[in-house]
């Protein structure tokens, strides 16, 4: 009898080995089980096929259902409720979906053996029934062909025990189970037989067969699809994610109750914000200028009924009592219980938020894009506000920026050790890759063709490393590749990224129909103004030989570590030192840039920076020469890209230099300055000599700037004013009027000098934002303010105001100054180009240049080009002109300022796909009706010019794009973007499908598998966080007598943080480490204290909540097949 028994152990044959030897000697099998798997199916599906006679009749005693990545089995959930047999077999048709379409399923084997399945219905040698109460007996009869009978003396025998008719059950997990054949045989069919003359008909119920039929061939895993259901497919699964309706009528209803226009792109983006928070804690809001991202950030912040903090520059804050900046919002939204605040004052916020609770639960970070730099006290501030909060992030230039830009952002929100948006969990690696490349890519373009015979060989050698090629450098590969990561990134972002575009709006089958209250754009007019040839003459020194790269200017003052040590070469140097140069080089390049800009700017504000310039040097050589020290503020180099005034870093060198004295009394040293002492620099005589030779410099162009009267005799400002007169002596209804836009408020300044004087109907807005200058530009210049007044035609403002202002009764602007980043005229002409305010049916645009006296228009282009391209190469990196793909040249540039801004705006790929899919519910919705039903992993096949397969992963509301394909016997897997998905799937309605083949199946099961593996390379970042890891071990190691039971916890609880979830920003991360003073030790346990009391002991569990366990599922596969030749 012991032999009877089956345990699926090796001391044991398995119930699946016993099963096939019985099927094979049968013509009926009876099978009572808890449940219907079809793991089980594909145990016994050979054996069903190699005997064509066979019958097999199912009972099932229970249900299926899907718990985690297990299965549970269910009765009746109220025993005294007896279902129908129509919602028996709904119950059984659920069961029946959750058994087969699950990832256990989705692989070729049973690919194949669903249509088996499917015939053995058809041909009614398949029958199942559901028992009419819960059963959970497990019961296997096989009635024995006449041979076995004969041979056997049997008429049949059975198995039962534990075993239920899944893969497990039958051969992988322990059971107990026993074979009889000597007895009882006839009993138990008679039980059996019982149980099914009583039971509920699954596939002999009405249409049963037919509706189980349809199910497996129209809404399985295993449904054969064309492949343009396929392209649909894709298509509706990408809208989806945009379209979740959440909003409710009573936010919605506020639009209505403060006359704003009802618009269904604004509605659209807060119900996708909504549910991007939803999922990921955090959304970036990135819409063009004009398109109301303060209108969707407040009607989300309504929507969400949570306390919140309005963080924005200062010029936009507003005031609560008088209705202006983001308070007009606060008030208008009704969100009484959110509170606004300067993103200026971060760190005395942060402070504030750690010694109270001040309930905020979500925080909306108006122009976000300023806080791209990690490794700074505000960006830190930052963080520890947004930490544990929904954050809401407001930019229109989420691209514009380099990777390591884009990542502090994301930072602000996502965990970066375990991010939701890619595949693969270390964010943070992926975009240290995309940093390091991009670097490496920018060093090419600018040091290809470099006079410093080093330089060109370094580029050379990054070139030989990134493609794999020899010189001469192919700079089209460059640019070609700089693009491509500028699309991975963009595609890496989407999850979290709302950004439409004017562009947009007007080609989106539904926006377009709300856009005609926007105005078209004229082609950009050029204004030239005259120099005399001797003032060209300077002109161009300035540009080049005095500030331009290479140039007479030193900037010593800027960058005294290369003065300080010995030079070295840049591997021999250490991390601390490489960052101290890399500072102190980018804070000189800035200066000179500063100085280039504020020159083509205007003639005042350059000689506004030179006096300043003076001074500054002045000042400096004089206190070095006093007590043989230098001090540079710290601040200086973590501030001034955020800093709005253009004297920042004149001021606050300064102000080191008064601190630095005051503090020499009382022999105190703040903490942000870094004290030299010159008298020990190992080049202390160039040092000197360099700044005596800037101070004679500067001493000259001033002379020079006074004898050619550049300031009184302006030929610029003059050309201005004659355009004044031309354009407000047209005769228009509605009358336009003029906004001048400068980055510099010296600048307006100048010609505020000069205008005031001529004219008392120009408003000027030199920095101040008072309530009583806010009152007199929304009256004169707010086509929707309640009180309009007549008082200005002309607005001459800095930059200032081309954030946050509706300026829309102004149809005229004029770029005194060229905006050397595009956003920047996006921005400008977005505050007269406003939604639901249109005033002027065409706006216009000009932009002025220099030229030389008695030049003709086409000489004046030709000057005016070769003097843009000369500013263009003093600028360097500043200047975004280019597209990454674009060759920079003179001609070439000077078309490029000209361009349309509108022009320059491509529709994106989203509303693409948004127009291609609602064609297609036009014109195919047939198709529409069956994809409605479609299951995830679904499968198709086509011919195509490349042989590839490609599969549209999804994670959380993230989709991912994966090819693999073979390319010289090499198996290449990676991730493509959107438009290469759709431009490898996209096909017409009568595609035929093809046959899915083994190097299908193959890569397949490669690409399920796939997670992308990025080269992060040497990166601070690593550095930062080894130092880090190295300081807390040797605290904990040789210190641990310093720090009490709830600091060695926190300590702990910082590893793990750096080592697995790296939340920690660059700054945080550098006060962790050890700074090789005395008293190293007692400063970093000061600095954990900090930190525990802004982060909290309970940190880490607050992240890990956030981190919900997302699935990573196949939504779809196509194969492309091409054609043998």
């Amino acid at each position: 009898m012991s032999n009877n028994f089956i345990t699926n152990t090796q001391q044991s044959t398995t119930v699946k080995k016993r099963l096939e030897k019985l099927m094979s000697a049968s013509t009926e099998l009876k099978f009572l089980v808890g449940f219907f798997y079809f793991s089980g199916w594909q145990e016994i599906y050979r054996s069903l096929k190699e005997n064509d006679k066979i019958i097999l009749k199912v009972l099932v005693g229970l249900q299926v259902d899907s718990f985690m990545s297990g299965v549970i089995e269910y009765g009746s959930t109220n025993e005294n409720i007896i279902p129908s047999h129509e919602e028996q077999f709904a119950r059984f048709m659920k069961s029946l979906g959750k058994a087969i379409n699950n990832s256990d399923m989705d692989n070729e084997e049973f690919y194949l053996q669903l249509e088996f399945f499917v015939q053995m219905l058809q041909e009614n040698r398949l029958i199942i029934r559901k028992t009419l109460n819960p059963n959970h007996a497990k019961l296997y009869l096989f009635r024995l062909n006449d041979d076995s009978k004969d041979l056997f003396n049997l008429s049949g025998e059975f198995i039962t025990g534990s075993s239920n008719l899944t893969k497990a059950g039958l051969h992988s997990q322990e059971e107990f189970n026993v074979e009889i054949r000597d007895y009882g045989f006839d009993s138990a069919e008679k039980y059996f037989d019982d149980l099914w003359d009583t039971a509920i008909p699954i596939t002999e119920a009405i249409n049963g067969k037919d509706i189980i039929v349809e199910f497996l061939r129209n809404k399985s895993i295993g449904t054969q699809i064309t492949p343009f259901e396929a392209y649909t497919y894709v298509l509706k699964t990408i809208v989806d994610l945009q379209e979740q309706n959440k909003l409710s009528n009573s936010v919605e209803a506020l639009l209505e109750e403060n006359g704003f226009e009802k618009y269904k792109y604004q509605l659209d983006a807060v119900n996708q914000a909504i549910n991007i928070l939803d999922e990921y804690n955090g959304v970036i809001i990135a819409d063009v200028v004009g398109l109301g991202k303060s209108v969707i950030s407040s009607l989300i912040a309504a929507q969400l009924n949570k306390r919140g903090l309005i963080l924005c520059p200062p010029g936009l804050v507003g005031n609560k009592r008088d209705n202006t900046g983001w308070w007009e919002y606060v008030n208008r939204f009704r969100l009484y219980n959110w509170d606004v605040d300067s993103s200026g004052n971060l760190e005395a916020i942060a402070d504030s938020l750690s010694k109270r609770d001040y309930g905020y639960e979500v925080v909306i970070i108006d122009e976000a894009h300023r806080f791209r730099n990690q490794d700074t006290a505000a960006y830190e501030a930052l963080a520890n506000i947004c930490f544990g909060k929904k954050v809401i992030l407001l930019t229109a230039t989420p691209f514009n920026n380099s990777p390591a830009d884009i990542f502090s952002l994301l930072k602000l929100f996502i965990v970066p050790g375990a991010s939701g948006i890619t595949l693969e969990e270390d964010l943070e690696a992926r975009f240290a890759g995309y940093n390091n490349e991009f670097n490496s890519l920018s060093y090419i373009t600018k040091n290809w063709n470099s006079k410093k015979e080093e330089n060109r060989l370094n580029a050379e050698k990054r070139y030989k490393k990134l493609f794999d090629k020899n010189p001469p450098i192919d700079l089209s590969l460059v640019r070609e590749r700089t693009k491509e990561i500028a699309m991975e990134i963009k595609d890496t972002i989407s999850p979290v990224v709302i950004r439409r575009n004017r562009i947009d709006l007007r080609t989106d089958y539904e926006y377009s129909k709300e856009i005609s209250q926007l105005s078209d754009i004229e082609d950009p007019r050029e204004l030239f103004y005259e120099l005399t040839p001797e003032q060209s003459d300077f002109y161009s020194r300035v540009i080049s030989q005095y500030f331009g790269v290479g140039g007479a200017f030193s900037g010593a003052i800027y960058q005294p570590a290369f003065y300080d040590n010995k030079p070295k070469n840049e591997d021999k140097l250490t991390e601390d030192e490489n960052r101290t140069f890399i500072q102190q080089q980018n804070l000189f390049d800035f200066m000179r840039r500063l100085l280039v800009k504020r020159f083509e700017s205007s003639f005042g504000a350059f000689d506004e920076s030179i006096k300043r310039f003076i001074k500054v040097h002045k000042m400096v050589l004089s206190f070095i020469q006093s007590c043989g020290k230098y001090v540079l503020d710290r601040r200086i180099i973590e501030d001034i890209y955020d800093e709005e005034s253009d004297s920042y870093a004149d001021e606050a060198i300064i102000s080191a230099l008064e601190q630095f004295e005051e503090n020499a009394k009382s022999k105190t040293t703040p903490k942000h300055t870094i004290i030299y002492n010159v008298e020990k620099f190992y080049d202390k005589d160039s040092f000197l000599q360099n700044i005596e030779n800037d101070i004679k410099l500067f001493e000259e162009v001033k002379t020079e700037i006074d004898k050619l009267k550049l300031i009184e005799k302006d030929p610029k400002r003059e050309s201005l004013k004659n355009k004044f007169e031309e354009v407000l002596h047209k005769a228009e209804k509605p009358k336009r009027k003029i906004i001048v836009f400068t980055e510099y408020v010296d600048t307006v300044l100048h010609l505020k000098h000069y205008f005031e004087k001529a004219s008392n109907r120009i408003l000027f807005c030199d920095g101040s934002l008072n309530k009583t200058f806010a009152n007199v530009l929304n009256q004169n210049f707010n086509a929707k303010a309640e009180i309009q007044s007549d008082d200005y035609d002309i607005l001459i403002t800095s930059d200032k105001l081309s954030e946050g202002f509706n300026l829309n009764r102004a149809g005229a602007i004029i770029n005194y100054d060229i905006p050397w980043n595009p956003t920047r005229v996006i921005q400008r002409v977005g505050r007269i180009n406003r939604m639901s305010a249109k005033v002027f049916n065409t706006l216009q645009i000009y932009n002025i240049f220099p030229s030389e006296k008695g030049s003709t228009v086409i000489k004046s282009r030709e000057i005016a080009s070769q003097k843009m391209f000369l500013i263009h190469n003093a600028l360097g990196e500043d200047s975004k002109i280019f597209d990454p793909d674009e060759v920079p040249s003179a001609s070439g540039l000077f078309s490029k300022i000209n361009e349309n801004p509108e022009e320059t705006e491509h529709i994106s790929i989203e509303t693409d796909i948004r127009n291609k899919y609602n064609e297609i519910k036009i014109q195919y919705p047939d198709v529409i009706q069956r994809i409605e039903s479609l299951p995830n992993r679904t499968k198709t096949a086509k011919n195509h010019l490349e042989d590839n397969t490609i599969i549209v992963r999804k994670k959380g509301l993230a989709l991912f794009y994966i090819v693999d394909r073979i390319v010289e016997e090499d198996r290449q897997t990676s991730e493509i973007t959107l438009d290469e998905l759709i431009s490898n799937i996209e096909c017409p309605f009568d595609e035929p499908r093809v046959t899915l083949d083994k190097k299908f199946w193959n890569s397949y099961e490669v690409i399920k598998k796939y997670k992308p593996k990025h080269r992060s390379g040497s990166t601070n970042i690593k550095s930062l966080e080894q130092k880090a890891i190295t300081a807390l071990k040797g605290l904990l190691k040789n210190h641990k007598d310093l720090l009490n039971q709830q600091l060695i916890t926190f300590v702990n609880t910082l590893l793990l943080d750096i080592r697995k979830y790296r939340t920690l920003p660059d700054f945080t991360l550098r006060r962790l480490s050890l700074s090789g003073k005395k008293d190293q030790y007692e400063v970093l346990i000061e600095n954990i204290k900090e930190i525990r009391m802004r982060f909290k002991d309970d940190y880490l569990d607050k992240i890990r909540e956030r981190i919900s366990l997302i699935n990573d599922e196949v939504i779809i596969a196509v194969r492309n097949k091409k054609a043998e030749s």
